[in-house]
């Protein structure tokens, strides 16, 4: 069996290459499972649960306990948030937790939930826990994206720490019960392609564009009528619609490749 890993912090970044002058490629939330399918010392190589594969510092992970996956799990709902050493927000700070982060729920107390960390040092959370959902409600999908709104890009990001355009989509559908690849190129490959008029996209659909060249480079989440919210500087809604002169930019018409519906 492969070596496994756990993060032990709240967000890592992933990167291309063993080495932090690399590019960043991607995030890995507390707790989450890494499988190492190569050693560099003080990097490894490692396949995420999303199945990308990267570089994370040795630092930021630690061995995974055989009995980890026994317990039962909290799934952590609020953006980010403080694992406190007692059920008092006067008590030290551990570390912090984000959206996404599952983690062994040992007890609660009142308000409370006390966890166990990768390093297996205990904690405690105000309790905030996320609803588990295996199926995509699109109304719920699209309040989920604008609970995002306002959190600032970030090229490799996919987490309330900071988006990138792919991660932002995967975050939010991946909330909602379906699981998408991490790249906007990988991701323009999932479903089954829409009219290229904006008056056939429905709500939930995701629209690609190519800012340099034939490959897909950016994604956005449809809101009907040419209108979609993507990250790009920050969450934030635009348009290819012209009737829609508050969102519109005129160089997402011309850039944009493609749409799909994945719902």
């Amino acid at each position: 069996m492969a070596l496994q890993m756990l993060t032990n912090v709240s967000i890592a970044f992933i990167y291309r290459d063993a080495a932090f002058k690399s590019e960043t490629t991607s995030q890995t939330h507390l707790g989450e499972s890494l499988e190492v399918l190569e050693d560099k010392g003080d990097w490894l190589r490692v396949r995420q649960e999303d199945d990308y594969e990267g570089w994370v510092a040795r630092f930021f992970v630690v061995d995974k306990p055989a009995s980890w996956d026994t317990h039962n799990f909290y799934h952590h709902g609020e953006l980010v948030s403080w694992v406190f050493q007692s059920p008092d927000t006067q008590s030290n700070t551990l570390r912090d937790i984000t959206l996404l982060s599952r983690l062994p729920l040992l007890d609660q107390q009142g308000g409370w939930v006390q966890l166990l960390l990768p390093d297996g040092v205990q904690g405690w959370v105000q309790k905030s826990p996320r609803p588990l959902v295996d199926s995509v409600d699109v109304e719920r999908l699209i309040q989920t994206a604008f609970g995002f709104q306002g959190i600032q890009y970030y090229w490799g990001g996919r987490s309330p720490k900071g988006f990138d355009c792919s991660g932002f989509v995967q975050t939010v559908y991946g909330l909602n019960g379906l699981r998408l690849p991490r790249d906007a190129y990988m991701q323009a490959d999932v479903g089954t392609r829409v009219d290229d008029d904006f008056s056939n996209w429905e709500v939930g659909d995701l629209i690609f564009f190519s800012e340099r060249s034939v490959k897909i480079t950016h994604v956005a989440i449809s809101l009907g009528g040419g209108d979609f919210i993507h990250a790009s500087g920050f969450v934030k809604m635009n348009s290819v619609n012209p009737n829609h002169p508050d969102l519109y930019l005129e160089k997402y018409g011309i850039i944009f490749t493609r749409t799909m519906r994945v719902i």
